[in-house]
């Protein structure tokens, strides 16, 4: 409820409590003037040129009420003072303002969390955004590309046919591998690269070479394409020969 000032035609907000103290009489926090609230009562806030109801009006009961505004004004008087005409936005701006700090609370405690993930992520050694599980979610989220895929490579599917070293039949000092090898998955992949290794009586080795891709494959063939599945590819590998130590030699995919 509201009343209005006769004098300098301030408006107060008032309640049953205070209506009670002097039968309503209240004296204008601003103009100093003693007047009676329930000869200017409203039940909102006045517009201008608003008229109270006078007396010998009847009044209409049964209209609808608004139960939750009469209980907040029993519990907590907001015009207590009657000449503090502002005290309903005094409230909302606090209440603003403690929504503001409280946002604030929030949002420094979620950057001092993210800061002490971060260095605790240094400190364990591997950066934060290279971690499996925060590289699938930036993905996921279109903030970063997708890895290339990794071709597909299963050594193990890699057979050997069959294999002879022989001594080389025009270049003294060197001996000749021939081999077979074949693909048994069912997806091309690349083309290995092959170690051999010779080995004495004793099984200690005497010489170890390495050949890559390109020293087996025909140089007008495309390495990048792969081992097609089911496919033999026949091999002939030059080594130097370290003499009649070398009684064995072993064969290995890389």
């Amino acid at each position: 409820m509201y009343t209005r000032c006769p004098g300098c035609h301030t408006v107060h907000p008032v309640n049953a409590a205070l209506l009670v103290v002097d039968a309503g009489r209240y004296r204008c926090g601003k103009c100093n003037k003693v007047s009676s609230a329930l000869e200017s009562l409203f039940d909102e806030w006045p517009q201008a040129g608003a008229k109270p109801p006078q007396p010998g009006e009847m009044p209409v009961l049964g209209l609808s009420l608004d139960l939750e505004r009469a209980a907040q004004s029993r519990q907590a008087p907001t015009g207590a003072g009657l000449g503090d005409s502002d005290a309903e936005g005094a409230a909302a701006t606090g209440g603003g303002w403690r929504w503001l700090a409280r946002t604030a609370w929030i949002a420094g405690a979620i950057v001092v969390l993210a800061v002490a993930t971060w260095q605790w992520a240094e400190f364990q050694g591997k950066p934060l955004l290279e971690r499996p599980e925060v590289e699938s979610t930036l993905v996921r989220l279109g903030l970063r590309q997708p890895p290339p895929a990794k071709p597909f490579r299963d050594l193990e599917r890699i057979h050997l046919v069959n294999r002879e070293l022989t001594s080389h039949p025009y270049l003294p000092g060197h001996l000749r591998l021939s081999a077979t090898i074949v693909n048994r998955a069912a997806r091309i992949q690349p083309y290995p690269a092959i170690e051999v290794t010779l080995l004495n009586a004793t099984g200690e080795v005497v010489l170890r070479q390495r050949f890559a891709p390109s020293d087996f494959l025909d140089p007008e063939s495309a390495p990048g394409a792969g081992m097609v599945p089911q496919a033999y590819l026949p091999l002939v590998l030059d080594l130097v020969d370290p003499g009649v130590q070398a009684v064995g030699f072993e064969l290995e995919f890389r």
